[in-house]
């Protein structure tokens, strides 16, 4: 699957990084990568479900860019995001993958609406965001990897029901910056963050 031409220019840049990302980081997405190996061999696809609080912003990038992560590795991953409360999918992180080049639709309104995310021409991929606990049925209930994106999820979710593995790869909460002048150059820079780390895991697989 071809992506858009912007997403494609931004995993060039992202994957010419990884030299920045530290070699304790790195042994961290390597166990990643083992986990994925591991409930590929077992399961014949891996299902990740990345976790934050509120699962409005770390939670998504981290499906979605681990959706474009196993596209550009040809690998049998499906993604998933949830968190230990469901708010709703904040809007400035709506907008900073749409700045990014993903494609983005409201397909439903209301407090809590639900969008669908596409990456290149021919993705017919049929997946809801929106904000929702980890458990929501819409999510795998078994044979899961779980990956928690914040320290706080981390810490309130000590076992999480029906994974195979549970991982902590936290991110610093671009929220810090809403309604200030670094906002937009903050939501890019935790969605390079998690898209390069994404990128690095799949190459390892």
């Amino acid at each position: 699957m071809k992506l858009y031409s912007q997403i494609q220019n931004l995993v060039q840049e992202l994957e010419e990084d990884f030299s920045s990302i530290s070699s304790e980081r790195k042994q961290d997405l390597a166990l990643f990568a083992e986990k994925i190996k591991e409930s590929i061999q077992q399961f014949e696809k891996a299902k990740v479900i990345v976790i934050c609080t509120h699962n409005s912003r770390r939670s998504h990038l981290g499906q979605v860019w681990l959706r474009v992560a196993a596209n550009k590795y040809n690998l049998p991953i499906e993604t998933f995001s949830g968190g230990t409360e469901a708010t709703a999918f904040h809007p400035n992180m709506v907008a900073a993958l749409q700045t990014a080049g993903f494609q983005v639709e409201e397909t439903s309104s209301g407090e809590n609406p639900r969008y669908q995310i596409t990456i290149s021409e021919e993705d017919n991929n049929q997946e809801q965001l929106f904000s929702k606990v980890y458990s929501d049925e819409y999510n795998p209930q078994e044979n899961f990897i779980a990956v928690m994106v914040c320290t706080e999820a981390d810490g309130g979710c000590p076992f999480v029901a029906g994974s195979v593995a549970r991982l902590a790869l936290p991110y610093t909460d671009p929220k810090y910056a809403d309604g200030t002048s670094e906002e937009k150059e903050a939501y890019q820079k935790t969605l390079k963050e998690i898209g390069k780390e994404m990128l690095y895991t799949a190459s390892l697989v």
